[in-house]
């Protein structure tokens, strides 16, 4: 699908995700490694924990299909050896270690004068830009900047990360490979690259919306372990039953009633429900609670009631009661049940490696399933500098070859310049912040501006709550015109989760909803109807892209499968996004993020070792899948521009969110080793972790490298340890904990964060809702901006987590309300007269 791209992989961390998931979908991706191989080469797990840089599993786990190459650029001819290297490329990759290329100075400028085609794209802890942008980073302190942490844990602990496998860089990584595919899709058509900029705290601040609780007078959350606290409300989802834990959504609201009820039926067949447990009107549970008709004390009672049930009965049985009783219920499975789980062997989703002595290392799959053009298996892990002298030196970067079939008239695209429906006009939009007014229909780009890169492209939205939504919310930040299909009968679920603005529970007053929903268009479609029919079919036609998130089926069944939609448009890039995928066992399994999380066996890493678990916060795999599906349908629109067909892509959010975890599988499947929880312990850092600041519930984040201990043991007033080694310092780790609390509780978070930072030491406050509201970096970045929306003027969202260095994203309005573009839609997009309009609306088909 991207055999035409070349990629050269500077990457030395986990963030080589990036190069993989480019990789994996069939572009050439070139590691460039140092002498004696990258640093992940050096990093466990290793097969049988003996260290060979020729054994890591975490190198291991993202490096095959790629190709390998030794430079060292400290050398001159080493150094002008990579610059035609970066010549013949179209994007280039690295992360914020530049330790291992000295003192060679690595410049965007540098490589531009190489290649002025070439897509520049870096992933550091903080951004490239802002006042934190030079502080040091990791994991730890990446995700303590964007609010995740703070959600995550026990109330009466610190906040908690995941274990075993640091996420805030693969969630980067994800971003970045998204990112660089829409940025080479621009080069297409301008012949030019640019710089794309991550970083992989705003990529943590995916799935906060929360976060902006303090700007709209909502209140904020508090930490609940692996629940939600909504409004008051303390919503556990994980329990333990009698051979592990499960998590059980029981929510409120029109979405989530039936299946509250069904399991309040069972609870009433085992003799566990009472009267009050009978009565409780689901539909309106929350409303009546947050508005003190009824006592927060009768949903604790509620959930007490699901813990007792659920304690008795076994993963097995909560299993198939998922299926047999529709409810949302679902085991939480460790790394190691992750490798005899039927379902995904019958959807042919491992990737089997014979080891010398037998064993099998089981890698992560297909990232999707594609009815055309489906990437080959990824070639072995290569060695280091196996491909030295084997690159073609002679390649010409795509967007400069001149071959036609590169280009968009080649299947008939027209040359994406800025499409006057899609309403994001550079001039207008408000990319810094402050609102603007809304761009009319006709507004053109004003002269002299590069158009936003998916300018031209339209994409026809049937999918909802995060997953499917956030991900064509990027596509829309780059420009491309979103139609999203509701109805009134069944809006999309975000709409009735808080925070609301002041509170208010409307419709079209989530803060999440526009989160997620921000510079799309709405269309109310009532899909039972029949005269819709022909409406969408239109729309079909109209379309580039289209996504839906029915449950797998139903779409077929609406008679809207992609046998018929691409015999209405033969070049549209259907993709479906489901729990588990459109095959095998287990697709028909009803649910949402929190339950795919426990599948994946997200739950189990995330807390102490000797509690259950605590996190992580909401329905993490709809934080995860987002990242592959824009790349996946980028892969796809690249196939289409060469071949002029488009394709369906069949999309598991549940394998997608294995591959953030494939070191951990790998170190199952190899040494038999199933990760456990260990709270924010790392093997690389001591001491590594959350400590208490001045404040209610206040915490700062410290990662302590080898390096660093000196400085820290001066801050803290233990000079005398100055010289321990880490194994020393991990034999005295109670002592150090106490010694760096003791210090950090003098201060405020911010204040300890910034004394360590000057002394050298890597740490950053963790930030709560309001923390993030007031964070020096996110504001200087413009992470949170307030952007015009209809139903209360402005709205506060997030910005777009990437941005490129000449078309930057633009965010021109906020979540649209239902049905608000009606009339445009079917108007301007599909040219029906007003009398065909009032005619839909008299059938009540626009509702």
């Amino acid at each position: 699908m991207l055999s035409h791209y070349r990629v050269v992989d500077l990457c030395s961390g986990i963030s080589q995700f990036a190069g993989y998931l480019l990789a994996s979908l069939g572009a050439e991706v070139i590691a460039v490694e140092p002498p004696g191989g990258t640093r992940t080469r050096h990093v466990g797990p290793f097969v049988d924990d003996v260290a060979d840089p020729q054994r890591s599993l975490m190198h291991w786990a993202y490096n095959q299909g790629k190709k390998s190459i030794t430079l060292d650029v400290d050398d001159p001819d080493d150094f002008a050896r990579l610059l035609e290297l970066v010549a013949t490329a179209d994007a280039l990759i690295e992360d914020a270690d530049r330790s291992r290329w000295g003192s060679t100075d690595l410049d965007y400028a540098r490589f531009e004068s190489a290649n002025p085609a070439l897509v520049h794209t870096t992933i550091t802890p903080y951004g490239s830009f802002g006042p934190r942008s030079g502080w040091a980073g990791s994991d730890l302190t990446a995700v303590a900047g964007s609010g995740f942490l703070h959600a995550s844990g026990d109330r009466d602990r610190p906040p908690v990360r995941v274990s075993a496998v640091p996420q805030s860089f693969l969630q980067a990584a994800g971003d970045a490979a998204a990112a660089t595919l829409i940025a080479l899709y621009e080069a297409q058509r301008s012949g030019r690259g640019q710089h794309v900029d991550v970083s992989a705290m705003e990529s943590m601040t995916h799935g906060q919306p929360q976060n902006l609780a303090p700007r709209v007078n909502s209140t904020p959350i508090n930490r609940i372990a692996g629940g939600l606290s909504l409004g008051g409300i303390d919503i556990p989802m994980l329990f333990e039953c009698a051979d592990g834990h499960t998590v059980c959504v029981a929510l409120m609201g029109a979405v989530f009633a039936g299946f509250s009820r069904r399991l309040v039926a069972w609870e009433d067949e085992e003799g566990f429900a009472d009267d009050e447990l009978r009565g409780i009107d689901w539909e309106n549970f929350g409303v009546q609670v947050l508005s003190g008709e009824v006592s927060p004390d009768v949903a604790a009672r509620a959930f007490a009631t699901h813990a007792r049930f659920l304690a008795g009965k076994t993963k097995a049985e909560l299993w198939a009661a998922a299926f047999e009783r529709n409810v949302l219920v679902t085991p939480s499975a460790t790394v190691g049940d992750l490798l005899t789980n039927d379902h995904f062997e019958a959807r042919g989703f491992w990737h089997d490696v014979e080891l010398d002595d037998g064993r099998t290392a089981r890698f992560a799959g297909p990232l999707a399933h594609f009815s055309e053009g489906q990437p080959a298996a990824r070639s072995p892990v290569p060695r280091p500098g196996e491909h030295d002298g084997q690159i073609d030196m002679t390649r010409k970067p795509t967007a400069l070859a001149g071959d036609p079939s590169s280009g968009a008239a080649a299947s008939g695209d027209s040359s994406p310049a800025a499409d006057p429906s899609s309403g994001a006009d550079p001039a207008t939009a408000p990319s810094a912040g402050a609102a603007a007014a809304a761009p009319s229909a006709g507004d053109p780009s004003p002269a002299g501006a590069d158009p936003l890169p998916l300018a031209g492209l339209h994409v026809l939205e049937f999918s909802w709550v995060i997953a499917t939504p956030s991900a064509v919310r990027i596509l829309a930040d780059y420009g491309a015109t979103v139609v999203k299909v509701e109805t009134e009968s069944r809006p999309d679920t975000m709409r009735t989760v808080n925070p609301f603005v002041d509170e208010e529970a409307h419709p079209d007053n989530s803060v999440g909803y526009g989160v997620y929903n921000a510079g799309k268009r709405s269309i109310s479609l009532d899909l039972d109807k029949p005269e819709s029919r022909d409406v969408v079919l239109d729309l079909v036609r109209w379309a580039d892209v289209a996504t839906e998130s029915f449950a797998p089926g139903a779409f077929d069944r609406m008679g809207y499968g992609y046998d018929v939609v691409s015999e209405v448009n033969p070049r549209l890039v259907l993709l479906s996004s489901s729990l588990l995928g459109r095959t095998g066992p287990s697709s028909g399994l009803a649910g949402y993020g929190f339950m795919a999380a426990a599948i994946a066996g997200f739950y189990e890493l995330a807390g102490w070792p000797d509690r259950g678990p605590a996190g992580p916060y909401g329905p993490y795999t709809d934080y995860l899948a987002p990242r592959v599906v824009v790349a996946s349908l980028m892969a796809a629109l690249e196939q289409r521009r060469r071949t002029g067909r488009g394709c369906h892509i069949d999309l598991s959010q549940t394998e997608t969110a294995l591959h953030y975890l494939s070191p951990a599988i790998l170190d199952a499947a190899v040494n038999g080793r199933t990760a456990q929880r260990c709270g924010n312990d790392d093997p690389q850092m001591s001491p590594h972790g959350v400590f208490p600041s001045a404040g209610d519930d206040a915490w700062v984040a410290v990662a302590c490298a080898d390096g660093m201990w000196p400085a820290l043991a001066g801050v803290v007033g233990l000079d005398s340890l100055a010289g321990l080694t880490q194994a020393q310092r991990r034999e005295r780790a109670d002592e150090i904990a106490a010694a760096v609390s003791a210090w950090t509780s003098e201060h405020g978070n911010d204040a300890a964060a910034r004394l360590l930072q000057g002394a050298g030491v890597d740490a950053y406050p963790v930030n709560n809702a309001q923390g993030c509201c007031d964070d020096p970096q996110l504001s200087h970045r413009n992470h949170h901006i307030d952007v015009p929306q209809s139903h209360r003027g402005t709205m506060w969202t997030h910005n777009c987590r990437t941005t490129m260095s000449r078309t930057p994203p633009q965010v021109w309005r906020g979540g649209p309300c239902l049905g608000e573009d009606n009339f445009e839609v079917l108007s301007d997009f599909l040219g029906y007269d007003g009398d065909r309009i009032a005619d839909l609306a008299a059938a009540e088909v626009l509702g």
